[in-house]
């Protein structure tokens, strides 16, 4: 009996490690996502996720940026990230990308790898 315990305490261990393990989206691997939203001048500060607050001049000053969204490997939640869209590439909603995702909570912004398709 004892023996048994054990075990399934050694196994919900396992687990929990997992999940604690999956369940972040940080992780320097390409994912796959699609455009949410381009945002660009003419924003409310006040209604900035934090990563791009704090890079209000830059939008005031005409760069842009998008919400993209993508579904992590280990889960079923989707998560939206932010990227500056680079000089000379033009996106719209529903746009695939290949990206290496960042934490806006960090301040840190998505890195655009490459457009996908059309």
């Amino acid at each position: 009996m004892k023996s048994y315990l054990q075990w399934g305490l050694a196994c919900l261990a396992l687990a929990g490690l997992a999940s604690c393990s999956s369940a972040s989206p940080e992780n320097s691997h390409p994912v796959y996502g699609t455009v949410w939203r381009i945002i660009g001048a003419g924003e409310d500060q006040a209604a900035l996720e934090p990563c791009l607050a704090s890079r209000f001049a830059q939008l005031q000053a005409g760069s842009k940026f998008a919400a993209i969204r993508y579904r992590h490997w280990a889960s079923h939640f989707v998560t939206t990230v932010f990227a500056e869209i680079p000089e000379g590439m033009e996106l719209r909603k529903g746009t695939r990308l290949e990206i290496v995702p960042g934490e806006c909570g960090k301040n840190e912004l998505a890195s655009i790898v490459r457009q996908i398709g059309d």
